[in-house]
């Protein structure tokens, strides 16, 4: 176990070496290069989403915390 939150973990197998991505009914696995761009790509969407100002008005803006 590499992480864990109340809805998604971080796992890899000590055999094959491949991370297993799984948050709630979604599960990926992936070799770990393709994690660690992953989580590079996330992170630098994290800073940016951070840095955004709330949009009043924009049709997105309600139904951002909807997951589908």
């Amino acid at each position: 176990m590499l992480a864990r939150s109340p809805v998604e973990h971080v796992s890899v197998c000590s055999d094959c070496g491949v991370v297993h991505l799984s948050m709630d009914c979604l599960s990926v696995r992936l070799e770990v290069n393709a994690f660690l761009a992953l989580a590079e790509m996330l992170s630098q969407a994290q800073k940016r989403l951070n840095g955004m100002q709330p949009h009043e008005g924009h049709a997105c803006h309600e139904s951002a915390h909807v997951v589908h």
